[in-house]
């Protein structure tokens, strides 16, 4: 079968945990650019890539890579992109997105957009040999993307984007998206026997994740995209590639009756929401959710004899709080708790993605950090390391 080279789309910083997954998957490694990873397979790995990938906002193909700086130049070019592979005569195909960085001439999104389905308008009428084209069936979503004049033309497989699972109907303010989440969670030494602690857990994102990698539910399998209907997929391959996803889920860490993650939130309507989503996700069983203030989780009794494990948390960081000095306390009482913790020889590392310039003013020298971006915010994941 004809080889593919697909574009991974993920969060910038965290391109080496996408990498991982890919690898996992057993598919060929390409190049990786700032929010990109780009691998090698076939048409059959369409549907394993969406089901499993835990980290990637959205699997395309890339059709074609060309220079352009004029128009003419784009529509020329474009002309020669073999869409005709994917689209059938009566496929709906749509330029859903332009993007061009400062460093490229051809600057307008509108115009770029129009200028391709101009030319695969063009192509397609030619390949048919028809001068309609209806495009009344499927939908076959393309994306453009400039960088330094070099013109980018994919084809997205997703749809609407992998962090949406569809276990979170309800979320509060600024929710972590799931992608981010789980990228997160795998930046850490947490497994399946490890203890996890989100003294802000909110909607339960970061909990509910770290439950479905314990026990390997893969993220993506219930929910539906934009390639399965085309016809160039065939059905068995997505029919295959689900039983598949579904095979390796671990039954005996699903059902384990000791819970070892656990989520608090001072919100008590939050927290309601948190046990409904973890509801939907299939590993309520999994989670304790409690209510608590962040100063008072350390003496919750449902860890009071857990020796050791990790804290990983999305704690307010100003963006999400209209005035900025009400986080200095939540941080505050972060420190207290996670010292009262860890007393008596127990040992819990703490991760907390924050952007809050201040945080480790208050939270006290982190032993490493890593600098991510949470959609446009730049934010820094700060590892408090015990050993």
């Amino acid at each position: 079968m004809e080889k593919i080279t697909f574009i991974l789309i993920c969060h910038f910083g965290l391109e080496k945990v996408l990498k991982t997954e890919v690898k996992r998957l057993g598919l060929e490694l390409g190049e990786v650019t700032d929010g990109e990873v780009k691998a090698i397979g076939t048409l059959f790995d369409i549907p394993r890539l969406n089901f499993n990938l835990r980290t990637s906002e959205r699997v395309m193909i890339e059709i074609s890579t060309f220079k352009a700086t004029v128009p003419d130049e784009l529509l020329e070019n474009a002309k020669k992109c073999e869409i005709e592979k994917y689209v059938p005569v009566d496929g709906e195909f749509l330029i859903t997105k332009a993007n061009q960085d400062k460093n490229s001439i051809l600057k307008s999104s509108q115009a770029n957009q129009k200028t391709v389905k101009k030319a695969f308008v063009e192509r397609l009428k030619k390949v048919y040999n028809t001068s309609i084209l209806t495009e009344s069936r499927g939908k076959y979503p393309f994306r453009v993307k400039f960088n330094k004049n070099i013109c980018s033309i994919r084809l997205d497989t997703t749809g609407d984007s992998l962090h949406k699972r569809g276990y979170r109907i309800k979320s509060g303010l600024a929710p972590i998206e799931e992608t981010l989440a789980a990228a997160l969670i795998k930046l850490t030494d947490f497994n399946k026997d490890k203890i996890l602690i989100d003294p802000f857990c909110g909607s339960g994102t970061i909990p509910i994740e770290a439950a479905m990698i314990a026990s390997n539910i893969p993220p993506s399998v219930d929910r539906a995209f934009v390639s399965e209907t085309w016809d160039v997929i065939p059905k068995e391959a997505w029919k295959e590639a689900r039983k598949e996803a579904l095979s390796n889920i671990n039954q005996e860490r699903l059902n384990m009756k000791d819970i070892k993650i656990f989520g608090f939130d001072i919100d008590s309507n939050m927290i309601k929401i948190a046990e409904d989503n973890a509801k939907r996700a299939d590993v309520s069983q999994m989670i304790h959710f409690e209510t608590c203030a962040v100063k008072d989780f350390a003496n919750m009794k449902c860890i009071e004899n857990l020796t050791n494990g990790i804290i990983l948390s999305n704690p307010p960081y100003g963006e999400r709080l209209e005035d900025k000095d009400k986080v200095v306390p939540i941080y505050k009482d972060l420190k207290y708790s996670y010292d009262n913790l860890n007393k008596n020889d127990k040992t819990f590392d703490m991760h907390i993605i924050t952007s809050f310039e201040d945080a480790i003013k208050y939270l006290g020298k982190e032993s490493k950090n890593r600098k991510l971006y949470n959609g446009m915010i730049k934010t820094y994941l700060y590892s408090y390391l015990c050993n």
